[in-house]
């Protein structure tokens, strides 16, 4: 059984894609009026949900490409796998399980939780408007899930691991740990110089604990400083209280 991914996206981004990538292991086509993947990798698969994972990360390196080239980054994605039968015709149509992201209840609760009389999301939305400091975090975090370079920032925003134990946002060791690993993945031109700990996390994990560590953070200077989502604050009647060493936008250009 040999199977193709079904790609959905701009019409005439495929017609352009389909001169570029003609690879065995890349090649974007048209079957039967869908626009598709084909690649040699998927000939191991058993059964078309192989394929998903293999398909996402071919087309993952097709954007990557198209943007460095093109200055463009076409949303193309895999919708569905096409199985087609060794005589040549589709025998069958596996379609993507559709993706939703569950909140919990939990998470919303917290998020409801008064802080100086209103809830703690409010709290936060309010103290971006008066606080450079915290608009600074957020907007850290919104690709933390994603890059390792976010997480290397995030840890260094909040003072470094000996910082971050001392403050109660998280565990030193831990915080090391996540610091070396990040650390490594964005020295990869030099793997050598920039050694991964013995037990390095996962990019979810390491995620996950700048998430705790930061929303811990952004909690404490709300409980210290009350004003900053006061109507009439002004940053020049009391300075935002930065962590020792802490990371901030204007130093994104210096040496790491």
């Amino acid at each position: 059984m040999r199977y193709a991914a079904v790609l959905e996206g701009p019409v005439a981004s495929f017609a352009k894609c389909a001169q570029c990538f003609t690879s065995d292991l890349c090649r974007i086509t048209e079957l039967n009026s869908l626009w598709v993947l084909k690649s040699s990798s998927f000939n191991s698969c058993s059964s078309s949900s192989d394929v998903f994972p293999l398909a996402d990360t071919i087309i993952s390196t097709v954007r990557r490409i198209l943007s460095l080239y093109c200055g463009l980054s076409y949303p193309l994605t895999v919708t569905s796998i096409q199985c087609i039968h060794p005589a040549g015709h589709i025998c069958g149509n596996t379609i993507r399980a559709a993706e939703s992201t569950v909140i919990t209840s939990k998470a919303m609760t917290e998020l409801a939780r008064r802080i100086h009389e209103r809830p703690l999301a409010t709290a936060i939305f309010e103290s971006t408007l008066t606080d450079d400091t915290i608009k600074e975090a957020l907007t850290l975090y919104q690709d933390a899930e994603n890059r390792w370079a976010d997480v290397y920032n995030i840890i260094e925003f909040l003072g470094g691991p000996d910082q971050i134990g001392q403050s109660g946002f998280g565990a030193r060791t831990v915080a090391s740990v996540v610091k070396r690993t990040a650390n490594h993945y964005r020295h990869l031109g030099h793997p050598n110089t920039f050694l991964l700990p013995s037990n390095p996390p996962t990019l979810g994990e390491a995620s996950l604990f700048v998430k705790r560590a930061l929303s811990r953070w952004i909690e404490s200077r709300l409980l210290v400083a009350p004003s900053i989502c006061a109507a009439g604050y002004h940053p020049a009647k009391r300075p935002p209280v930065v962590p020792s060493g802490a990371y901030t936008a204007r130093s994104r250009t210096g040496t790491y």
